[in-house]
């Protein structure tokens, strides 16, 4: 291992895995990956060092960790400056941070119904996990998996009979808004990769264009999409132009991804929020578009909710206007900010680098077996 190489666990099905792999590859960032389904002792490493067994993970060469991607690529970005993907704009940076954050966890819950639901996929990723635990048994556990995945992520989440086909549609919702920009340009911003690339590429590399269902789905009605996700896993910066040319999201097409983040995203972090500061382990969530009876209260997105917050009170007076008139026509960004920041109780947990002596709890016998509980 050289002074600069870095080790990345990951899963080649993980959600979260492809982002960060992406990144580092644009980036040109030497690295090497285990993949954790291959060796299930790899993953319980993770979560001795860093306090939380999921990937993926970065193990540093001076023992100290990265976890969670968007502070990942935050930090990543600083030490790596070449051809940063946040814009120097700070109107068009909060957009992309804002856009990032809406593909990593409001894109979470389709792309769980397009794994789980459809038995073709629910078979074939169930038995593919699995066979990590055991060779002889992945059927059976394969189905135990799978059935676990579907009631942890869906049915006990909020999705019933009522709303699981809004649930699926929403893949489509996005290619509506997808195809035209990338008929129109390379990248969701402009010329060169962005933050708000990598948040959407989580969801739609290992989950929409790689399962076998929404793959299908993928090639037939959002072709550009299916391009754009080859281009991007593909990119390196040092063979796009030096130049940035970012374009501000103000064309017809992306006004249906305005609203949902002005109307469903927002309020649903709000109101996860307000649960979370009652004490709420369940909350009906009531957007414009969706409704979700007793769905999870999480407190990771209360952090998130805190993260937006911190940057948008960091924007000058001039930035805000030009932020709030691009969200006026769709809804406003009062959700954003409505009573106020609610604590989420983990600003201290994702302050990177980690120093695996600092961990003062680690996944016990339950978690090797069951996975992390949500946070």
């Amino acid at each position: 291992m050289t002074a600069e190489l870095y080790t990345l666990y990951k899963m080649d099905v993980s959600y979260f895995s492809g982002k960060i792999e992406a990144y580092l590859r644009y980036k040109g960032i030497p690295y090497n990956s285990i993949e954790c389904l291959d060796d299930m002792t790899m993953l319980q490493r993770v979560g001795q060092k860093t306090g939380v067994q999921k990937v993926p993970a970065i193990e540093m060469p001076d023992g100290k960790w990265l976890s969670d991607t968007t502070p990942m690529i935050q930090w990543l970005d600083k030490k790596h400056s070449e051809s940063s993907v946040y814009p120097e704009d700070p109107a068009l940076r909060f957009i992309a941070l804002l856009i990032e954050d809406y593909g990593d966890e409001w894109l979470w819950r389709p792309a769980m119904w397009w794994r789980w639901v459809p038995k073709a996929s629910r078979v074939s990723l169930g038995r593919r996990i699995s066979k990590a635990y055991s060779k002889h048994l992945a059927m059976p556990l394969g189905f135990y998996f799978a059935r676990r995945q579907l009631n942890e992520w869906l049915w006990r989440d909020g999705v019933d009979k009522g709303n699981s086909d809004k649930v699926r549609d929403m893949l489509f919702r996005e290619l509506e808004l997808l195809e035209p920009l990338f008929e129109a340009q390379p990248y969701m911003l402009g010329s060169h990769p962005s933050a708000a690339d990598f948040g959407y590429f989580a969801s739609f590399f290992r989950h929409f264009g790689n399962d076998p269902i929404s793959a299908e789905v993928m090639r037939r009605q959002g072709p550009n999409t299916y391009e754009w996700l080859a281009r991007l896993w593909n990119a390196k910066h040092h063979k796009l132009p030096i130049e940035k040319l970012w374009v501000w999201p103000d064309a017809p097409y992306w006004q249906p991804l305005l609203a949902r983040i002005s109307k469903d995203y927002l309020p649903y972090l709000h109101q996860n929020a307000l649960a979370l500061q009652s004490g709420e382990k369940h909350f009906d969530y009531q957007g414009n578009t969706f409704s979700f009876k007793q769905t999870v209260t999480t407190n990771y997105r209360v952090l998130c909710r805190q993260v937006l917050q911190r940057e948008y009170a960091l924007l000058s007076n001039a930035d805000k206007r030009k932020v709030d008139a691009l969200f006026a026509p769709v809804g406003g960004l009062e959700s954003l900010n409505q009573d106020g920041e609610i604590a989420s109780g983990m600003t201290a947990t994702f302050q990177l680098p980690i120093d695996p002596s600092s961990i003062k709890q680690r996944p016990g016998f339950l978690t090797r077996y069951f996975g992390q509980p949500r946070n």
